[in-house]
């Protein structure tokens, strides 16, 4: 064997592999550069430029500066994606506030992008992000947020003079006493945007159409520009001056079967549109000029009949991105099959029950359009041919989402296990899975089937699937690459969630499961304890059933929302559990001491299960109420507890009915 070579020959400089790691976009090969060594991983933090947060609460705003202290883009998520639909606890969290004051301290007049979605943000929020980087910043996007108004984005605009992009979809923007003054300090002093959007904004149009008018001409960089329900015959002027725009969202366009056809021209660089609000039939000769060059469409927000769908797709020769209601009919996929050959995501909504899509339609697509890589189907009926068909047909498509509708029409071709394990099979690349049937539509044996042949997947969300907890186990010994796991309404158990969760330890991020078998106390889930695992048992109502949610954190940020500090050893080895709070509670005291939770958290009950299979109880500042329901399964998990207030510890206590007055 060679000795050892002397410190410093054939070593790379970090200036060297600094050079190399500027290559490497994909954050998995970033992540696997800093475990080789002391020196990677110190080279790759001083030159990580963008970093994306699936969840806000895994690790701590310092942690991420002092890991990263040259950051320039940021993007961060709050909220899982189960709150779009009202299935998530109220109050849940998802604060902005403590990241962008890290922001403001640490990367102060450097951070260049910053992307928050599904965040309370406040206007205090915004205005301090506003004065920290206004020489930086350059985007900033808030997609599906709240808590602020159009007080907070003026802030942001007349700071950040350089501003970029500036994306407000599908957030929830109060109004103020500022009304559209973002709109004209942005007109006025912005030169660079290049992409504005506050589209699917409700009640969002106290601005003035000159501002807009005064912004288009000001910036001659525009490129993309999508708005709330304007109606489209004030945006006239806007069309016409905007000569280099490519992404247009427009307002309604109710009145446009009131103009002559030669009322509205829209650019002819426009290669994307969406909103359309209320676009009828009588509106089609306003875009025919525009169809073919089109590669994006929206056309959810129409009222386009079948008829009108087929009329449009006729002439989209060029169209790689769609998304419409299944209002399209198996009619209008046909016409979509025959002439939209590059397509490569596609997009259908149940969004009014007034459509109906079927294999009849849906296979032709997956037959014709070969180059599809992104899918998601609200639908009425499918069976066992039609996953077959993409699997078959489709060798790039990466991400695949189904949806049933419908529980009124028969089962047909159920289950649809065969189906599933063709799609796994010919799909390759398929890293996003999601499948929503009804009770049958996915058996045991097709859930074994995603993990034979699912090993790529990082991302399933399945519902009323499969039989018990062997579908989900043999699901689990598979997905060796999950990283998010959502379920809802399947029939698996709380010992089958647990084993589930440490089969896949290594790879697992996020859980979330409603609608599960629940035991009386719950300690089940306590199996699925392992270092710097969080879980959040949430306790059924009338108004959600039971869930469990879980997620990765850091070692730091497991400590951080309590006032321990050093108290107790072993604070890396424990799993916090998380009783979450619901409607129609009341106040309980220990010993005297008023309940409380984590601050900036929602309402919660906080207990440490240890290695020593000890559990803590911590309370902070905010005020913690909880149901009656939750005290048996506080007694039946933590005999003992430790108390902490903000500032003093309090001995080891014993939990007694008579505690509770």
């Amino acid at each position: 064997m060679e000795g050892r070579s002397p410190a410093g020959v054939n070593r790379v400089s970090d200036e060297t592999l600094g050079c190399i790691f500027a290559h490497l976009d994909n954050p998995g090969d970033r992540r696997a550069v800093s475990q080789v060594c002391r020196q990677w991983r110190r080279v790759d933090a001083n030159t990580r430029k963008n970093v994306s947060i699936a969840n806000c609460y895994s690790v701590s705003p310092a942690t991420l500066s002092r890991r990263f202290p040259n950051l320039q883009a940021l993007k961060i998520k709050g909220k899982p994606r189960a709150s779009d639909y009202q299935l998530l606890v109220p109050n849940w969290g998802g604060y902005a506030g403590p990241w962008v004051a890290e922001v403001a301290r640490s990367y102060s007049q450097r951070l260049q992008s910053l992307w928050l979605r599904r965040m309370h943000v406040t206007d205090a929020d915004l205005r301090l992000l506003a004065q920290s980087c206004s020489d930086s910043l350059h985007t900033l996007k808030l997609h599906k947020c709240l808590g602020f108004s159009t007080s907070g984005i003026y802030e942001i605009a007349a700071y950040c003079r350089g501003l970029k992009i500036l994306y407000l979809e599908e957030s929830v923007v109060s109004p103020s006493e500022r009304g559209g003054a973002w709109l004209r300090e942005l007109a006025l002093n912005n030169t660079t945007l290049e992409d504005l959007n506050f589209q699917y904004l409700q009640e969002f149009d106290d601005f003035s159409i000159t501002d807009l008018e005064t912004l288009v001409e000001n910036c001659r960089s525009l490129r993309s520009l999508k708005v709330s329900e304007i109606d489209i015959f004030d945006m006239r002027g806007v069309l016409r001056k905007a000569d280099g725009l490519q992404e247009c969202g427009t307002g309604s366009c109710a009145s446009i079967g009131d103009l002559t056809v030669g009322g509205i021209d829209f650019p002819r660089t426009i290669i994307g549109l969406s909103g359309l609000y209320e676009l009828s039939e009588l509106g089609l000769p306003v875009l025919a000029n525009l169809l073919p060059n089109l590669k994006k469409l929206d056309l959810k927000y129409t009222f386009l009949s079948r008829e009108g769908h087929i009329e449009i797709l006729s002439h989209c020769v060029s169209l790689e991105e769609l998304e419409v209601r299944n209002v399209i009919g198996d009619e209008g996929l046909i016409m979509l099959s025959r002439t939209c050959k590059n397509l490569r995501r596609l997009r259908i909504e149940d969004m009014d029950g007034e459509g109906y899509v079927s294999p009849l339609g849906i296979i032709p697509v997956a037959q014709n359009c070969k180059k599809l890589e992104f899918v998601v189907m609200y639908i009425s009926d499918i069976n066992n041919a039609t996953f077959r068909a993409f699997g078959e047909n489709c060798p790039n498509l990466n991400d695949w989402r189904v949806v049933l509708v419908s529980t009124l029409t028969p089962l047909g071709d159920f289950p649809l296990d065969e189906g599933v394990k063709y799609l796994l099979r010919g799909c390759k690349k398929l890293t996003r899975f999601a499948m929503y049937g009804r009770h049958g539509a996915l058996t045991d044996t097709g859930m074994g089937y995603i993990g034979q042949y699912g090993g790529k997947l990082k991302w399933i969300l399945l519902g009323c699937a499969g039989e018990s907890d062997i579908g989900l186990l043999n699901l689990a010994d598979g997905c060796q690459s999950l990283e998010r796991l959502e379920m809802r309404d399947c029939p698996v158990t709380e010992s089958g969630l647990a084993a589930a969760a440490v089969r896949m330890r290594r790879s697992l991020k996020f859980l979330w499961v409603q609608g599960y078998q629940v035991t009386g106390a719950g300690g089940r889930v306590l199996a699925m304890a392992r270092p710097y695992w969080n879980v959040e048992i949430c306790p059924g109502s009338a108004q959600l059933p039971g869930q469990i949610l879980a997620y990765c954190a850091t070692q730091d940020n497991v400590s951080s929302g309590t006032s321990f500090s050093g108290s107790q050893s072993g604070i890396s080895h424990q799993c916090q559990i998380v009783l979450c709070c619901l409607a129609d509670s009341r106040r309980w005291e220990i010993d005297g001491q008023m309940v409380k939770a984590r601050p900036e958290r929602r309402s919660a009950l906080g207990l440490w299960y240890s290695h020593m299979f000890a559990l803590d109880l911590v309370f902070a500042e905010v005020d913690l109420l909880f149901p009656l329901g939750t005290l048996d399964i506080v007694i039946s998990l933590c005999p003992t507890v430790i108390s902490v207030t903000e500032e003093l510890y309090v001995d080891r206590i014993r939990l007694e009915n008579s505690s509770f007055a």
